[in-house]
């Protein structure tokens, strides 16, 4: 089974902030684009350049098929190397750390209980307060040449300026819709489960394939999100701390598959992950064994919550059920906080994630403040 390739950039490297994509709305003509992101301008901070270097994101082990990702992304976003702050456009100077005591409670392997009843969560509370998601808007990819459906959220207690959670959903559409996430996302931070939270739902290309956006375990969609919409959507435009610890993906299924190759590829962008039925056994068709190359790798520091099921999808690639319970395996000997939910249902629709959705987002940030 063919591994992944590894690259480091070097410290040195001078990093410039990405060229972003296009934005424009969903409720206009598609002739009133207008370009979105800056590029060319150096991020620096104290008395070094915000580089690739050691603390930085650049440097990260990359998980991937047949190519080497590019270096030099996560100073664009203004995370500092060795021998520098981060500071200047996206720079985490004003927006972070976030503190984070978990515990062990809701650790380890879970059954999730039956229940033919809607979350409370998909209800808002009395004395909670709706957030705002923005209309729909498509963002045209330049290294896609494709366009992204994308909607931001956030939540009724983010004051611009003062720091918030980030949350990147794959298959945003689906989450706002079958998970209820904004109006999960509503009621956990009404009642402090969550901080202050800012999210960007993300759907697979109107012109292209989920599939195969999602599927191959490279870094061309690490590459869109860090070159492309991160800066030109969030970053800079939304005070969001520049903490890992506050950063989380999730996805379902073959988004979540992207969603951890994305963890991988990033470790000192994103600590956080929750995937549901995720899609670990279709890296197999490229080579790649996600069990086997977690257990290879040396230890990182992460905090994963995965959900799978009795009825989850089973074919030539595997059975999800099973790899999905090796991931979880190889991530407790590697001494990482994980979580692990068996339900009983189907691998679509996604009843057991979505029931679980809320108490999964209250245990990834549980003990966590800025």
């Amino acid at each position: 089974m063919k591994k992944p390739l590894a690259l480091r950039a070097s410290s040195m490297l001078i990093l410039t902030l990405g060229i972003g994509g296009v934005a424009c709305s969903s409720n206009g003509p598609t002739n009133s684009e207008s370009t979105a992101g800056t590029g060319g301008t150096p991020v620096t901070g104290g008395t070094g350049r915000a580089s690739a270097g050691m603390g930085g994101s650049a440097g990260s082990t990359v998980a991937q098929a047949g190519s080497n990702a590019s270096g030099g992304v996560g100073g664009a976003l203004g995370v500092a190397g060795a021998g520098g702050n981060a500071a200047g456009a996206g720079g985490a100077a004003p927006f972070g750390p976030i503190k984070c005591t978990p515990g062990t409670d809701g650790d380890g392997k879970h059954d999730l209980p039956a229940t033919t009843t809607d979350p409370v969560e998909w209800t808002l509370k009395a004395g909670a307060t709706a957030g705002k998601v923005t209309d729909k808007v498509s963002f045209a990819s330049t290294g896609y040449n494709q366009h992204f459906p994308y909607w931001v959220y956030t939540s009724a207690n983010y004051v611009s300026g003062m720091p918030a959670i980030f949350l990147l959903f794959g298959d945003g559409n689906q989450f706002l819709t079958d998970f209820h996430a904004a109006t999960v996302l509503d009621n956990l931070t009404a009642t402090k489960d969550l901080p202050a939270t800012v999210a960007l739902f993300i759907d697979p290309p109107s012109d292209g394939d989920r599939v195969q956006t999602y599927d191959p375990p490279n870094d061309k969609y690490t590459n869109f999100l860090f070159n492309e919409i991160l800066p030109a959507v969030v970053v800079g435009k939304y005070s969001v701390s520049r903490d890992p610890e506050a950063w989380s993906l999730v996805g379902y299924s073959a988004s979540g598959g992207q969603g951890w190759e994305v963890l991988w590829n990033r470790p000192n962008d994103f600590h956080k992950f929750v995937g549901d039925n995720t899609s670990f056994g279709a890296a197999t068709t490229y080579g790649v064994d996600w069990v086997q190359v977690i257990k290879d790798a040396p230890a990182r520091t992460l905090r994963v919550s995965l959900l799978t099921s009795t009825n989850d999808l089973s074919d030539q690639r595997g059975r999800w059920y099973v790899i999905n319970q090796n991931v979880a395996a190889d991530l407790a000997a590697k001494g990482n906080e994980w979580r692990l939910m068996l339900g009983t249902g189907m691998h679509y629709p996604p009843t057991d994630g979505e029931h679980d959705f809320a108490n999964a987002l209250r245990w990834m940030f549980q003990g966590c403040t800025f």
